[in-house]
């Protein structure tokens, strides 16, 4: 299955916010670790990546 990556190191996969918005900064490709606004989770930002992109194969596995 492939999915898109897109957003997926810029989205917390504990809650969902997507850095970049509500007026925050988009991460630099040398943030290599984030704390997310929201739910204050901290992220490994490939980790946190990975498992978006695990997600999302997930759900779309599900819908085919």
């Amino acid at each position: 299955i492939t999915v898109s990556p897109e957003n997926t190191t810029q989205t917390c996969h504990d809650c969902g916010f997507v850095m970049g918005s509500d007026g925050t900064e988009k991460l630099t490709l040398a943030d290599r670790e984030w704390t997310c606004p929201q739910c204050h989770t901290h992220h490994i930002r490939d980790h946190n990546a990975a498992l978006n992109i695990l997600e999302k194969g997930f759900q779309k596995q599900q819908k085919a």
